[in-house]
């Protein structure tokens, strides 16, 4: 084999691979940015599809404190939340929740399949 043809081998994979690489395409984040807003001492939606890894934003838009507890125990997710506040939450499971201070306020992240 001559000079030349070992520098096209060489040549001819360095393009191959330069070619898989600049070609090749992460999986896209299929993650959505869900809000919530808390307005009128409701939470709005106060049912929403999440899928795991999915985040969601509430958002107090009343002039009262507000907070995320959880439904069952009343264990307080987010800290209290006063007027323009916002609480992130990234979605692991189904979760219902109510707000601490008003516990008439519910609602739920429902898995989707």
């Amino acid at each position: 084999m001559n000079k030349r043809s070992i520098i096209s081998i060489i040549l001819g994979a360095i393009l191959a691979v330069v070619v898989s690489i600049a070609t090749s395409t992460e999986p896209e984040s299929t993650a959505i940015n869900h809000q919530i807003v808390i307005s009128g001492f409701q939470f709005e939606p106060n049912e929403l599809k999440v899928s795991v890894g999915d985040t969601v934003t509430w958002v107090n838009k009343d002039i009262v404190p507000h907070n995320i507890a959880i439904d069952t125990k009343q264990k307080a997710l987010s800290s209290d939340l006063q007027s323009g506040d916002t609480f992130v939450y990234k979605v692991n499971k189904s979760l219902a929740y109510i707000c601490g201070f008003h516990p008439s306020m519910k609602g739920k992240l429902i898995l989707s399949q």
